[in-house]
């Protein structure tokens, strides 16, 4: 049966957990869910908080304690895939009381599909770009001035990116060097693929 670690935190959040309304906790829950992909996202309101932290009596440290622990539950079984049976054992075992586990693993059940989509959709916009084709071409700049007669030479590329397995928007990225850039370039390049065939 699939588990997650569980720290000394996750516990004492689980015994916080217990204390809440049972009628009210799914809300809770079903708005992680919602929005557990986006990083760096505040799940409610002040205004939310506020009425949320009166109704279920605790302060604002215990309040964002359990929605770290309930964070940190849905990530978990959405990265090691843990049914939602087993999620429900596993809250159990951290002190959650036998109800709210029941409502925990219940929501699982229902946001599973959606949450790990969102999680892994997430992952790849954040995933570096690969090169997927490129072009390149050669240009002379001639200059006919009395006083001077100069050519400029640049080489121009273009480089096709994309995400792997994302079968989503292209991007063309065109850079133009000067000779002495190209070179200094190119040297960079050759450094690079020393030091990857020194660990080949």
């Amino acid at each position: 049966m699939s588990s997650f670690p569980v720290s000394s935190r996750f516990t004492a959040a689980c015994a916080l957990i217990s204390k809440l309304p049972v009628a009210k906790f799914p809300l809770v829950l079903k708005r992680i869910c919602s929005k557990i992909h986006i990083k760096n996202c505040e799940y409610f309101t002040a205004s939310e908080l506020a009425q949320l932290m009166a109704q279920f009596n605790l302060s604002a440290l215990e309040f964002n304690d359990v929605l770290g622990a309930c964070s940190y539950a849905f990530e978990q079984s959405a990265y090691a895939t843990i049914k939602p049976d087993a999620l429900a054992t596993t809250l159990t075992r951290a002190g959650m009381s036998d109800e709210h586990s029941s409502v925990f693993s219940q929501t699982w059940a229902q946001a599973a599909t959606t949450v790990v989509k969102n999680l892994r959709d997430a992952a790849m916009m954040g995933a570096p770009k690969v090169l997927t084709n490129n072009e390149w071409s050669l240009s002379i700049n001639m200059s006919n001035n009395t006083l001077k007669n100069t050519k400029e030479a640049s080489a121009r590329f273009e480089f096709d990116l994309a995400r792997p397995n994302d079968g989503g928007d292209e991007e063309t990225l065109a850079i133009e060097f000067t000779h002495e850039e190209l070179y200094g370039f190119f040297q960079k390049l050759e450094k690079v693929q020393s030091q990857l065939d020194a660990l080949s």
